[in-house]
């Protein structure tokens, strides 16, 4: 049987001319256009070729840009605008009536919303209020921060600190500077008036600053207030607490060791929103005229860039990236050791707050990283009640097929099946953020009161406030909306009104909703297994062994008390056994960092250092490897030091011992012996490893007087050691806190963590189930027919419990399967990060957060399959 012969198929013009010429021609005419734009190319393909054929498709597709082609007609349908306020009214009317009609899964999604939304408003309002800061000084835009780049062996951090002399070196060498203002963080944090020891928060500062800042005065002169030496200006607050109702002008208060200083000014209260906000500015003279030649010295050690800081305030034509060339010049002469460099960045007074993250930051600080913590997990939490909404409206208006389906056809194009969804989403968002505010106010408070760090936010509601929550609202609304709007206004007309649509897209929206609960899940299960492992760290670093005894030790609060006095006074105590002194408490908080040089070498080697007297090492329970003891001598000890083994190494890699009788030279320029090795212990928190480190003798530094107590009454010690008090302590409050209480204080951040990690959770748990809750019911609605017949048939209750509940328990073990690997080892890299010594994750972890998480996710199906399971068939299938 010969082949059957096939018609060769018809030429076509190449696809994307058709696409313009569509696009180009008007409704009206163009099927006629199209039909003969393709008859004729037809023809041309039969008599002059393909190619041809497409050349002159071109030329008469671009002629088609003229008036009588592609203007269109206006529509004869009613109000084809998009944004005509009757058809707006129609969709608000529609959506609302939609909302009232489904009300149990309108309110799952507003209750699930609310709660996701809360902590999004809480980030909302500290955004609002961040990019507000440093907004009222007039000249911002002109103004500079000096900040420090170092790059060493061990690491590259970015100080906001410079050394105290780069900033008159720029003055004198550019013109254009017009003005700098240097700032120094070393003023005692106590002044004494009339005999009374009184707090007060404050910093050194030039003349110029209250010209280049605006912190208006109330009272003195903004141009000779800071200009001599011992004279201050004060806040109005800070006047009220020291003076009360006298006049603060020519008042004098003591601070030690600078002397009289006297008031001769004071500001307003400085705003939350400013990160130099303080209570005190003495004069920068101050400072010098009573360190003399030794602060000039500071001024040439450029390795000293801690305390200092440095604002400038440039001229129109004062290009910036001439003074960080001139001051990367000047560091080239000043670092010349290969292992120590440094190079400076001029950073813009606006980008400070927020900013880059940088060490030694002063004031109230907020970098990017932070503001990126702060609002991911608020988002995540808010992605999974979204994921609800999406899930829900879909399947809900899979019923509402043949009601889209007629205004299709009544003349409904796209945008407006597109808008009259967005428009119900934006409804269900705004009555959603209602109800969050009220839990944004109830959380307020909480959060904040989680840190002290964030005590300076103020998330007081402002009419900016408002609006960002309003506009938030809408554009959460609308994102959450695209999904469905998208989904039903490509819906076909003809397919809608016959319901095929829900025949043929149902497998794939049921696969939809098992991915949103599967990721709830996975949420959940993360934020339970995270707050575990934090409460696991914490127990963890509070009872690690520090190498040195904690027990019994009591830290007592000199302030400025005569340590002999106090040992003299407290020795009496029967059950005092042992009195010492230090600079900071052991291993509670962070000791200062400084460079020393070993003699006759001019490499310097980064250590820290603690001031002790001879008693400190018995009292804490340190081991001495090699060397001795401070001596009862204290002009002998003032040339001595006692390093840890870390060091020693350093000092003598091949034989620790020969660290002993090593001359190093400290920052102020005194030579000491190393004359002891202690057995390596944690003089720091957990959070760093063990490094560098030396005991110095130093009386003038002593804060803290520790008491090895024998007693085991408490409140009878106290009580006993408060009166002695009174004796030295020169009508100052009795402060004081046991060693294991102030190292137990260090690793609060792990509770804080916990706390908000746990109220995440809680949320994203909440969520997770509401959204479990409405998929489980929605779909026992769809099947409450295949149910009841199966139950007429036979069915035990049981077996219809197992039906309906098998896809939901398979996605919550698929959900613990996925989760419990990436959180282990994303956890593992966090501790990593956060401490340096850490607890091993174990069993307990994983067990337990899967218990709980799989115990409230089977509660919520079972509640619901086994109330449809034993629900009375006749009652579903009497009307059919």
């Amino acid at each position: 049987m010969p082949p059957k012969q096939t018609t060769p198929p018809a030429p076509s013009p190449p696809s994307w001319l058709n696409r313009i010429a569509m696009r180009l021609c008007a409704p009206h005419v163009r099927e006629t256009v199209m039909g003969d734009l393709h008859e004729r190319y037809a023809l041309r393909v039969t008599r002059f070729g393909v190619k041809k054929a497409n050349c002159f498709y071109m030329k008469e597709v671009l002629g088609l840009v003229r008036p009588s082609i592609i203007a269109r007609r206006n529509s004869s349908l009613p109000s084809g605008a998009f944004f005509n306020f009757d058809m707006l009214a129609n969709y608000f009317k529609t959506a609302t009536r939609n909302l009232l009609k489904n009300t149990f899964f309108t309110t799952l999604n507003v209750f699930g919303l609310a709660l996701g939304m809360s902590l999004n408003l809480l980030f909302v309002a500290m955004v609002v209020f961040i990019y507000q800061f440093d907004n009222f000084h007039p000249n911002s835009e002109h103004m500079y921060r000096v900040i420090t780049h170092v790059r060493d062996r061990h690491d590259n951090p970015s100080f906001a600190s410079v050394p105290v002399g780069a900033a008159q070196l720029l003055k004198s060498n550019f013109a254009g500077v017009e003005k700098v203002v240097r700032i120094h963080q070393s003023l005692p944090r106590d002044v004494r008036y009339a005999d009374v020891k009184m707090p007060l928060n404050g910093y050194f500062v030039d003349a110029a600053y209250l010209s280049m800042f605006n912190f208006p005065l109330l009272q003195g002169n903004a141009a000779t207030s800071l200009a001599n030496p011992n004279t201050m200006v004060i806040t109005e607050a800070a006047a009220a607490r020291i003076f009360g109702k006298k006049d603060p002008i020519g008042q004098r208060v003591s601070i030690e060791p600078y002397g009289e200083v006297m008031v001769t000014g004071v500001a307003k209260n400085m705003p939350k929103n400013s990160h130099l906000r303080t209570e005190a500015l003495v004069s920068f003279a101050t400072l010098t005229s009573h360190h003399g030649a030794s602060f000039t010295d500071d001024e040439k050690n450029w390795n000293n860039f801690y305390n200092s800081y440095a604002y400038l305030q440039l001229s129109d034509n004062l290009n910036p990236v001439a003074l960080e060339a001139f001051l990367n010049g000047m560091a080239k002469e000043k670092y010349k050791n290969p292992e120590f460099q440094a190079s400076f960045e001029l950073q813009r007074f606006d980008k400070i707050v927020p900013g880059p993250e940088l060490d030694n930051d002063m004031g109230n600080e907020w970098s990017y990283q932070e503001m990126l913590l702060m609002g991911v997990l608020p988002m995540i939490i808010l992605l999974a009640a979204c994921s609800n909404y999406v899930s829900l409206a879909i399947s809900l208006s899979l019923k509402r097929m043949k009601e889209i389906g007629v205004r299709k056809v009544m003349g409904a194009r796209k945008r407006h099946i597109f808008m009259q969804f967005v428009m119900e989403s934006t409804i269900t968002m705004l009555l959603a953020v209602t109800l969050s505010y009220f839990f944004f106010e109830i959380i307020r408070g909480e959060t904040l009161s989680l840190t002290t760090e964030l005590d300076w936010i103020d998330l007081n509601p402002t009419p900016g406030t408002f609006a960002g929550f309003v506009t938030f609202a809408i554009l959460v609304g609308f994102v959450s909306g695209i999904v469905p709007a998208l989904y039903f206004s490509k819906t076909s007309p003809l397919l809608a009104l016959k319901g095929k649509e829900l025949q043929t897209k149902t497998g794939g929206l049921f696969s939809l909703r098992k991915l949103v609960i599967t990721l709830q899940f996975i949420l959940s299960l993360g934020f339970t297994f995270a707050v575990l492992i934090m409460g696991q760290q914490y127990q963890y670093s509070i009872n690690y062994d520090f190498g040195f005894d904690q027990e019994k030790i009591l830290n007592v609060d000199l302030q400025q008390a005569d340590p002999q006095l106090v040992k003299n006074e407290f020795g009496k105590l029967s059950f005092v056994s042992l009195i010492s002194m230090s600079s900071h408490p052991l291993g509670a908080k962070s000791v200062p960092g400084l460079y020393v040089r070993r003699m006759a070498q001019s490499d310097s080697i980064n250590t820290s250092r603690m001031a002790i007297d001879e008693n400190f090492i018995t009292n804490m329970g340190l081991h001495l490897v090699l060397g001795r003891n401070f001596s009862n001598d204290a002009v002998e000890n003032s040339r001595r030091i006692i390093i840890n083994e870390v060091f020693a190494k350093k000092l003598s890699p091949g034989d620790a011992s020969g660290a002993i009788d090593q001359v190093l030279i400290l920052p102020d320029k005194r030579e000491v012996n190393v004359v002891g090795i202690l057995k390596d212990f944690h003089y720091a928190s957990l959070q760093s490893p063990i490094g560098n480190f030396f005991f110095e003798y130093a009386p003038e530094k002593f804060n803290y007087a520790n008491f090895h107590l024998q007693s085991t009454n408490g409140r009878h010690a106290f009580q006993e050691m408060g009166a002695a008090w009174k004796a030295v302590g020169k009508g100052e409050k009795f402060k004081a806190e046991f060693l294991a209480d102030q190292i137990r204080d260090t690793y609060s951040f792990y509770n804080k963590i916990m706390k908000l990690w746990g109220f995440m959770g809680l949320l994203a748990v909440t969520i997770a189930c509401l959204g479990l809750l409405g998929t489980v019911v929605f779909t026992i609605k769809n099947r409450v027919k295949e149910v009841s017949i199966r139950k007429v048939m036979g069915a035990s209750s049981g077996s219809l419990v197992y039906m309906l509940s098998r896809d939901f328990i398979m996605l919550l073990v698929i959900a613990g399967i996925l989760t419990i690997p990436g959180v282990y080892f994303l956890m593992e890299l966090t501790l990593q990060e956060a401490q340096y010594y850490n607890a091993p994750i174990g069993a307990f972890e994983v067990v337990t957060s899967l218990a709980l998480v799989l115990a409230l996710g089977l509660t919520t199906i079972f509640s619901q399959t086994w109330k449809a399971a034993n629900t009375n068939p006749v009652d579903n299938l009497r009307l059919e």
